[in-house]
């Protein structure tokens, strides 16, 4: 084993920055997540950044400490966290920037969802999921404010009736609603509600109740802000939502408008002049639109189209002072962007080689902290200052145990694809590459459709420098349907298969063109929509020696009603099976199966709601039927996630699949 090259089990030295802020004193403060190798677990952890640009560790670090937010005068931060027991939910705490020890502001029964800061600074307005019975048992307490406390003994006795009622619930399930399950657990029957926190009191207070979920909420002047997901009966599943505003001394509940998105998110401006939200333009087709960016005025009741000017994606979009900045992806990197709210001015203020995973703005210094991935580096913290217009990288997660490690390259080539489109890709290069020799090639393709692979994508970089470092030259490329290039590019309605696999291969030929590629070795994998192509390739196209198709969807007919975005069929293929079975049918990649000769293992997870295992259970028994060597591999307790941050021997054992598949099936010479 060449220590200097990375391998797959360096994946436990990984640490991924998460969120960054500014802190009172224009320090830096950030999230930085730590691989748990002993636990099969991860912890997240604050750390400041000090006038040496070193990192000092700010929380315990023996837990989940996440999703850190300052008042306005910045001298508290309010997180959430999970401490204490096995079972301990998530809950705000507070901590002052001058020192001392963690305040646990709350104990809600089913924890803290999200939270925001007052504008005032002091209230907190969070979320908290609650069934009827729970309703019902606050409304009794609040009307019996003279009810004893309850002793260790009886609190007990309690949870444990609880405990005993929640599991008749599920035994047997009864199942009403389209969507009963998400990410990896069934739906219980509470809804998302909010309530306020009162800094000076520490009391807590219901605002909503009902059968509706509440998303969001920002916290004015007796106002609050909210989302209101908007639901028909049993069915669930549609991406329409109301803004409404709150008052907190009437209750009254007001929609202030109707949008649409797979989620909406809200954040309000110092003066409450305006209320900024992402949101998709039409109702229908979700999934194949741009997140927008809009600003309400709550005096006029206007409306402004912030990023009418931009053709991609807009994202992680925050409010400083009267500027809006957002994040927008253009090919393959990110661009940092502002919006002027009082002179109605868009200007790209950053765009360079790497992705943006979060920033702050410092409004007096004219600063702007990023938390970068390059190519070279996964995470990183810079510090760009807008008024000279220079960056400065501060801070490496993984400098550390990288800088004795020797990196594969990306090389980027541009091609003609379908219909003579430009497509890019990239060809990685085993670290220690010499053109002299023949190196076995895997071809990777990622999800979505609509995702975009990069040489600074943080979440395939372990799997790529793991695989180049085996000796395999790595294909990958953007084909149509990735987002980056705008909204004619994304549309691949209708047609998952034909074009983009075409966009595909044409890029694969030129590099099996290469005199130090090995066509003779030729191997294939994805994820997701990408284990759906892996599937729809090896289903029109012999030439590869192994196939791993991942978390796939092979037969869109029984896909639709078995995921947890049921609308995604019907906006990304135009129909629903009964409105054209023909359609759906042949954009799927098991109506081929009789044409499968290449040995194929599937990896799919067991609790995957997103596209389910019967998906893999398919593909699996229809090749084995047809006496193609197959097998399927099931990670239990796991879900759509898996390859990015499932269990961290799950994510391990799956690198070793797939290679160990590979390398079974190389020809050898």
């Amino acid at each position: 084993m060449n220590s200097e090259l990375i391998q797959i089990e360096d994946y436990y030295k990984i640490k991924k920055i998460n969120k960054v802020l500014f802190s009172s004193d224009k320090k830096i403060i950030f999230e930085e997540q730590k691989v748990l190798k002993k636990k099969n677990d991860y912890s997240t952890t604050f750390y400041l950044i000090d006038e040496n640009n070193k990192a000092r560790q700010f929380s315990l670090g023996m837990d989940k400490d996440y999703s850190m937010k300052f008042n306005s005068s910045k001298n508290e931060m309010a997180f959430l966290s999970i401490r204490g027991e096995k079972k301990a939910k998530p809950q705000i705490f507070l901590i002052r920037m001058d020192g001392g020890e963690a305040i646990k502001l709350t104990s809600v029964p089913n924890g803290v969802q999200f939270f925001n800061w007052s504008l005032d600074d002091k209230k907190i307005v969070f979320l908290h999921r609650i069934n009827k019975q729970e309703e019902e048992e606050e409304n009794k307490k609040k009307e019996n404010k003279k009810e004893k406390d309850k002793d260790e003994i009886e609190e007990k006795v309690i949870n444990l009736i609880k405990e005993e009622k929640e599991k008749k619930k599920v035994d047997p399930r009864i199942v009403k609603k389209i969507v009963y399950r998400k990410g990896t657990n069934y739906l219980d029957d509470r809804y998302s509600h909010i309530y306020i926190f009162d800094i000076e009191t520490k009391k807590i207070e219901r605002v909503t109740s009902g059968d509706f979920d509440y998303f969001s909420p920002v916290l004015g002047d007796k106002i609050i802000y909210a989302v209101k997901h908007k639901v028909q009966n049993n069915l669930n599943d549609s991406t329409t939502f109301s803004i409404v505003k709150i008052d907190l001394e009437s209750r009254k509940e007001i929609e202030i408008k109707e949008v649409y998105g797979w989620s909406v998110n809200l954040a309000l401006t110092k003066d409450l002049n305006w209320l900024v939200y992402n949101c998709s333009l039409e109702k229908e087709g979700i999934s194949r639109q741009n997140m927008d960016l809009k600003a309400f005025n709550l005096e006029t009741m206007e409306e402004t189209w912030i990023t009418e000017q931009i053709d991609n994606h807009a994202f992680n979009f925050k409010i400083k002072g009267n500027y809006v900045y957002f994040v927008s992806d253009s090919w393959e990197i990110h661009e940092l962007w502002r919006y002027d709210l009082e002179n109605k001015k868009l200007e790209k203020i950053l765009t360079d080689n790497f992705m943006i995973y979060d920033y702050d703005v410092e409004l007096e210094n004219n600063q702007v902290v990023i938390n970068a991935s390059k190519e070279d580096e996964i995470s990183s913290l810079i510090i760009y200052d807008l008024s000279k217009k220079n960056q400065k990288t501060i801070y490496k997660s993984n400098e550390d145990w990288l800088k004795d490690k020797k990196l594969a390259k990306h090389e980027e080539i541009r091609y003609k694809g379908y219909n003579n489109k430009e497509i890019q890709g990239w060809i990685v290069k085993p670290p220690n590459f010499d053109e002299n020799k023949k190196y076995p090639v895997i071809l990777e393709i990622h999800g979505g459709p609509s995702a975009t692979w990069s040489p600074h994508e943080r979440t395939m970089w372990h799997e790529f420098q793991s695989f180049a470092s085996m000796g395999y030259v790595i294909f990958y490329c953007n084909p149509r349907g990735s987002s980056g290039r705008g909204l004619e590019y994304r549309n691949v309605k209708g047609n998952w298969g034909e074009e983009p696999s075409t966009d595909i291969l044409r890029g694969f030929n030129l590099v099996l063109e290469k005199t130090y590629v090995d066509k003779d070795n030729a191997f294939i994998t994805g994820g997701s929509y990408g284990g759906y192509m892996t599937a729809w390739i090896i289903g029109h196209d012999n030439r590869f020696q192994a196939a791993v198709p991942q978390r796939g969807v092979y037969n869109l007919v029984s896909f639709w009603s078995t995921t947890d975005i049921t609308q995604f069929t019907k906006e990304q293929m135009g129909y629903y099976p009964w409105e054209n079975m023909e359609l759906l049918w042949k954009q799927s990649p098991i109506a081929y199966v009789e044409d499968i000769k290449t040995p194929t293992r599937i990896i799919h997870s067991e609790n995957d709601f997103r596209v389910p295992i019967s998906q893999g259970e398919e593909l699996f028994a229809s090749l084995l039927k047809l006496g193609v060597e197959t097998e399927l591999i099931r990670y239990p307790k796991e879900g759509h996630e898996l390859s990015r941050s499932g269990m961290p021997k799950h994510i391990e054992d799956r690198l070793n699949k797939i290679i160990e598949w590979f390398e079974k099936h190389k020809n050898k010479k």
